[in-house]
């Protein structure tokens, strides 16, 4: 089922460092990036499939906002019962994931549509009842993620849901540590350097931005879901489900 990733090793090389971006470079590495950086990544992955499956309405859509190189699509398009008339639709801002979302999605059994769009803009969404956001919602600027939630939470049909992926901080600034040391042990464990865990983090300084679980449930709320709870936790990562 997976598409072909390079090593990751973007970050051993010796030049000067720039802010993240997903160009052709990183999608080229992605999965391989996420399978070494991000914990529990491919069970969140189950998760999120698990709730679509469990949430999404007949005859309506589910949207993966921040859709990379279209796994989640693809395991959605595998998982899901092709009679009740979902639609899926990818969002992504890097045509360079698109483009790996688009050699995925060949093995799709049903149709998914993926769409061109900045996260910071308003987007159309059209007759969903989930919306998916994993690890997407920490690189939207954050005087845009109210807006962007409401927008979702307005567009859902009745008894819609979120569910929202996110690296997250602690505002206890021993903890936050803590909870960064056992991240940067979990990427050693798994090939990284010093050198590429630190200039990584430089890379993603400003670009990705995380809020604590309570400022995310109050976000999520402030959109006007009703339900807000934790599906997953591990340190300073944390998955939401959010009912309207």
């Amino acid at each position: 089922m997976n598409s072909i990733s390079k090593r990751d090793t973007l970050f051993k090389q010796d030049k000067g460092s720039g802010p993240f971006e997903f160009n052709e470079s990183v999608a080229n590495v992605f999965e391989d990036m996420l399978g070494r950086s991000v914990p529990m990544y491919q069970e969140c992955q189950s998760l999120a499939v698990h709730w679509c499956a469990r949430l999404a309405k007949a005859n309506t859509s589910i949207y993966d906002l921040g859709c990379s190189t279209g796994q989640l699509l693809l395991k959605l398009a595998l998982s899901i019962d092709r009679n009740n008339g979902i639609a899926l639709y990818g969002v992504d801002n890097s045509s360079a994931m698109l483009e790996k979302s688009r050699k995925t999605l060949e093995q799709s059994p049903i149709p998914c549509e993926l769409l061109e769009v900045d996260l910071n803009q308003k987007i159309a969404i059209q007759n969903a009842s989930v919306v998916v956001m994993n690890y997407t919602l920490q690189f939207v600027l954050p005087e845009n993620r109210l807006p962007l939630l409401k927008n979702i939470s307005e567009n859902l049909v009745p008894g819609g849901s979120l569910i929202l992926i996110e690296k997250i901080k602690s505002d206890i600034s021993e903890l936050d540590q803590t909870f960064i040391d056992f991240h940067h042990q979990f990427k050693r464990d798994r090939g990284y350097s010093d050198l590429e865990i630190s200039r990584k983090r430089e890379a993603l300084e400003n670009v990705l931005i995380p809020w604590t679980v309570e400022e995310n449930q109050s976000l999520i709320k402030k959109a006007g879901f009703q339900t807000v709870d934790l599906f997953f936790k591990w340190n300073n990562f944390a998955g939401f489900i959010a009912l309207n």
